[in-house]
């Protein structure tokens, strides 16, 4: 299967609401997750909201993780609405961003051209993008890190906000 790659463009407001939950989160000690939803337009994937699925927070001596609940896994996409999909995962580590062993093999979203997102210091400061370490999934090879350079020319943030239709924007 050929891998799309698309621009991702990206709310403020979905940014401040996902960095607000994970932020939270951390307060508590525990890692958050949550899913960017958008639309495909064109050449270009519109974000158009944040999602935050049931979860667990998991601590042990070895470290902090977070799972899905079974009924999360089993209804994510009762939560979509026609024309939706979800193309990003976002979750934070206590400390530094990487992809670890768990979150290779913890994969909520699978599909060829996947986005993954790991925001450092429980998203202690604002999300920015370059300082998170970014995966795409190519099938047959794993999470593969996306550089700097590529973040900056495949996300775009926007100060506006996707409605119900492309073509309504506040």
């Amino acid at each position: 299967m050929k891998l799309l790659i698309f621009h991702y463009r990206i709310p403020q407001c979905v940014l401040d609401e996902t960095r607000a939950f994970l932020f939270e989160k951390g307060l508590n000690g525990c890692e958050g997750t949550g899913l960017w939803i958008g639309k495909v337009n064109g050449t270009h994937v519109d974000i158009t909201r944040f999602f935050a699925p049931e979860q667990i927070c998991i601590k042990t001596e070895y470290g902090v993780a977070v799972d899905l609940t079974q009924r999360a896994h089993f209804t994510l996409t009762d939560n979509l609405n026609p024309g939706e999909r979800f193309f990003v995962r976002i979750h934070s580590h206590p400390d530094e961003a990487y992809h670890s062993d768990r979150d290779n093999k913890n994969q909520i979203l699978t599909h060829q051209g996947a986005i993954s997102i790991v925001v450092p210091d429980f998203a202690a400061k604002p999300i920015d993008l370059s300082h998170c370490a970014v995966y795409r999934l190519e099938h047959g090879r794993g999470w593969i890190p996306i550089t700097t350079e590529e973040i900056r020319t495949t996300f775009e943030i926007v100060s506006w906000t996707i409605l119900a239709s492309p073509f309504s924007l506040v």
